[in-house]
């Protein structure tokens, strides 16, 4: 029988193994063990690296319950750092007596961590806590508030006298000699003094005024640390008397002409005894020396500027000054409370304001200047010249850091729109300098003539009658489309911002009959009221008409005959992008692949926009340009001879069943292609499945195949239907195909180089969209339901979902499934027959009840719900689900979910 410890100790600095585990429990469960070994162990695993369940479980061994109380207290400490320890199970005796015992050390850890889940009797726990905060050492006393603070937070109680009690012994603790009892005493107070005041409705008022006095009078205690916890304390503040947070700003004491309001059955003596505490408590904070204090004083005027209207306005010269201060944390701080305040619409800038507010434009943190930007987005400005210092400092932001174009662009777009009769007043001088900027190619581009702009386009959104604004200035607009996007990113797409810009860019009064050749006599309507217009003699000549037409077709920088329906502007961008596609593939074939990503990135990051739904042509051009890119990097990996291995397989299978979705949804979701482009569409989706066929690995070499011969086919009639001629790739797998099927009939003696030979012949050609094609969506709504608002239902039974549809272009042969899930991956589909929903026509709007039979044995599940079409075009592998569709889906909307609650639930 051992009577040592182990011969080879286990290193405490490294992770136990467990051959040492298993070592130390044949030691624990050895009844003949010595006290010696058996605290060797206990120290040996309390100090273990990285302990796991069978470390926990070792410490929980009953051979360890009876050493002395440090190293338990020890135990228990490491046993509470673990991530899955469970509450610990201490019945009253063992508590107590670890409590009591000669360890301070554990004494104090005990007291701490009481509110940890102790399986102690409320009444017990709450005697011994209270009792200790009269120890003689401060640590203890400390602690013993901490463990309050922390049965505060366990659960709700119900005896307003206990509650009382531990707030009042944490109010006599305030003016404890020493700084951790301190600390620890404005916690209790908060957290015990907030419950006071929150348990009785009548007296609310009352103890949040205490509360508030008592934690200002920690507002000038000797400790820093104490000071920022008192500040704390106050931005969890819910209820306080405008007379205190009034008083909290002045050095003075002030009258007490209505403390009977403020303090309900309080006398004259104590309230001025609670004025003299709170007197100046908030300027000595915002004046402290230390960093720390002065945000934490920041940050509870975040909170109590929320309770007084009048507390804010007084409060705003203060927090100006900390505008200037030397800490970017204080800085940010205030102005993140500044921005609350304009949330509540209680920030009432003046004009003596403006210079140092404005002044964190200018900032050197970047934090700090976002702030303020974010304040200015918001914020109602009062007047005329604060309007035009705002612009000019936001122009110089723009000026001295470009790379916050993109935020100082929205807050333009924010301050026109919110400052609409602002704009008309300055309309003039702003359309003199953007004119000469354009007529003169001076700075055409610049961040300033786009602010400009933003600014003046963005008066009219939402209003049209406020402001009439030149309608060169949207065409002007119109060309720097790409860059301005982003400042009306928050309330529209880019599409939407298009349409817009170039319906106002041609007024139905600028017409070639109203030009005259000789002196021009054109009106230029500009602003109601006062507002001069533009030209001197109130006309505008035939020079500038003719401008004003060239502008107006010269949309996007590039010159291409424009349709004369309404869309014609959306379509010619978007043959303009598309243009570019085949000089990128060139790029792609000579081994430039980054660079052609690059392109097609920025080309995707101009088509950013919210809804594909808003317009058909913009809708297929982004998913056509995403099919693009996922060709370059399939090609990649496969085609220039940088090996098939130079980039992982499983990222490669990744990328090969993305664009296998990504073309099924373009032959789809997508009809009206004239045959040109439905021929230039299936080539590309014969070079993805030949792509797949290149890869050694491609599991399903078969079905791969199939689909391959059933595009081919396709194909292959559409040119000879045109009498056209097919292209050297299409010509090199018509021999590839035809050799394949004469020797089997899977494809399965193709080989890769095959393929890959074939692929060498591929070259993209130019896409013209005709702008015929129409996007088949849908629209799905579920009313009246959300987490908070569940649905009922029995648990076996079915359920009803009340599905408002709308379906846009879908065709008659369409065929639509709604799709239900759960996160089980049980699955049930709903056939929506078409020639049974009421409504016709390109939109066809129905309420449909759907009917879900599985409901699982829960208290409550959440099920999705989604719109999705069957891929019809390939017409190979039928996935033959019972009672489902045959052929894979497409989703034709976004995925909603549908909450359901047990109506049997307790």
């Amino acid at each position: 029988m051992a009577d040592d410890t182990p011969e080879h100790e286990p290193d405490s600095s490294q992770p136990l193994t467990l051959h040492n585990l298993s070592s130390i429990r044949s030691l624990l469960i050895n009844p003949s063990t010595p006290n010696t070994t058996l605290s060797q162990i206990l120290k040996t695993l309390t100090n273990s690296q990285n302990p796991s369940h069978h470390t926990l479980t070792l410490l929980s061994h009953p051979s360890l319950s009876h050493l002395q109380t440090t190293t338990t207290v020890d135990s228990l400490a490491s046993i509470s750092q673990l991530p899955s320890s469970k509450p610990f199970v201490l019945d009253d005796e063992r508590f107590v007596s670890l409590c009591f015992g000669p360890s301070i050390s554990g004494r104090v850890w005990m007291l701490r961590n009481a509110g940890l889940g102790f399986n102690v009797r409320p009444a017990l726990l709450f005697t011994v806590l209270l009792g200790f905060t009269n120890d003689p050492y401060p640590n203890v006393r400390a602690a013993s508030l901490e463990g309050l603070v922390r049965l505060s937070e366990c659960g709700e109680f119900n005896d307003v006298s206990m509650i009382n009690g531990c707030y009042q012994r944490g109010v006599q603790l305030l003016n404890d000699m020493e700084d951790d009892v301190r600390l620890a005493a404005v916690r209790v107070v908060t957290s015990w003094g907030l419950m006071l005041s929150a348990f009785n409705a009548d007296m609310k008022a009352y103890w949040g005024n205490d509360v508030f006095a008592k934690l200002c009078s920690m507002a000038r205690d000797m400790s820093m640390k104490v000071r920022v916890e008192a500040f704390n304390g106050l931005a969890k503040m819910e209820i306080v008397s405008k007379d205190f947070l009034l008083q909290s700003l002045s050095k003075k004491v002030l009258g007490n002409g209505k403390q009977k309001e403020t303090l309900d059955q309080s006398t004259s003596e104590q309230f001025a005894k609670l004025a003299s505490n709170v007197a100046g408590a908030l300027v000595h904070g915002l004046e402290d020396e230390f960093f720390e204090v002065r945000k934490s004083a920041c940050q509870s005027l975040h909170r109590l500027t929320i309770l007084s209207v009048e507390f804010a306005r007084e409060t705003l010269d203060l927090l100006m000054d900390m505008l200037n201060d030397d800490s970017m944390v204080v800085r940010l701080q205030t102005l993140e409370t500044m921005h609350r305040m304009a949330i509540n619409s209680c920030l009432k800038l003046q004009e003596k304001h403006l210079h140092m507010f404005l002044g964190a434009l200018l900032d050197n943190s970047r934090e700090v200047r976002c702030a303020e930007r974010k304040i200015l987005k918001i914020v109602k400005l009062n007047n005329l010249a604060m309007f035009k210092s705002s612009i000019d400092r936001l122009l110089e932001n723009l000026d001295r850091y470009a790379q916050d174009e993109a935020d100082v662009f929205s807050v333009c777009s924010n301050l026109g729109r919110n400052h609409k009769k602002f704009v008309c007043s300055i309309i003039k001088e702003t359309f003199e300098e953007v004119e000469a900027s354009f007529d003169g190619n001076v700075e055409f581009k610049s961040g300033r003539i786009a602010a400009l702009l933003i600014i003046s386009i963005s008066a009219p959104l939402f209003n049209e009658d406020v402001c009439s604004i030149p309608p060169v200035m949207f065409s002007y607009a119109v060309t720097l489309l790409g860059r301005i996007y982003c400042a009306f990113s928050d309330i529209m797409d880019r599409d939407a911002l298009l349409a817009y810009l170039c319906e106002k860019s041609r007024p139905p009064s600028y017409s070639t009959s109203n030009i005259n050749h000789g002196e021009g006599d054109q009106q230029l309507p500009l602003i109601e009221g006062d507002t001069p217009n533009c030209a001197s003699n109130g006309v505008i000549d035939s020079t500038i008409a003719s401008e004003i037409m060239k502008e107006q077709k010269e949309v996007a920088n590039y010159q291409v005959e424009q349709h004369q329906s309404e869309d014609s502007e959306v379509t010619t961008v978007v043959n303009y992008i598309l243009a570019k596609f085949p000089d990128m593939w060139q790029m792609t074939e000579t081994g430039l692949t980054n660079e052609v990503l690059r392109c097609l990135k920025d080309e995707l990051a101009t088509l950013k926009f919210d809804s594909l739904g808003s317009d058909d042509a913009l809708a297929f051009t982004l998913l056509y340009l995403r099919i693009i890119k996922l060709l370059v990097e399939v090609w990649e990996h496969l085609s220039l001879g940088k090996g098939s291995y130079s980039h992982g397989m499983g990222e490669l299978e990744f990328k090969l069943r993305k664009l296998d979705r990504r073309v099924k949804e373009l032959m789809s979701k997508f009809v009206g292609f004239s045959a040109e482009e439905e021929l230039n569409i299936l080539e590309i989706i014969l070079v993805t499945y030949a792509l797949r066929l290149c890869k050694v690995e491609t599991i399903c070499v078969n079905l791969a195949f199939k689909r391959l011969t059933s595009i081919y086919s396709c194909v292959e009639s559409i040119l000879k239907e045109r009498s056209d001629s097919p292209t050297n790739f299409v010509v090199e797998l018509r021999k590839l195909l035809h050799e394949c099927q004469t020797t089997s009939i899977n494809g399965a003696s193709c080989s890769p180089l095959q393929f890959d030979r074939c692929l060498k012949l591929f070259s993209l050609k130019k896409f013209v969209f005709h702008g015929t094609i129409r996007q088949l969506k849908a629209e799905l709504r579920i009313s009246n339901n959300d987490s908070l608002h569940p649905f009922p239902f029995v648990s076996g039974l079915p359920v009803s979902i009340p599905c408002e549809i709308t379906l846009h272009n879908i065709i008659s042969k369409c065929k639509l499934w709604l799709r239900m899930s759960l996160d089980d991956g049980l699955v049930q589909y709903i056939f929506l027959d078409l020639d049974h929903l009421v409504g016709s026509g390109d939109v066809r709007n129905f309420v449909f009840a759907a009917p879900f039979y599985r409901t699982p044995k829960a208290n409550s599940f959440t099920l999705k719900v989604c719109i999705s079409l069957e891929c019809l075009f390939e017409n190979v592998c039928p996935v033959q689900r019972y009672g489902g569709p045959k052929y894979e889906l497409v989703s034709l909307c976004k995925e909603k979910q549908v909450y359901f609650s047990d109506v049997n639930k307790d």
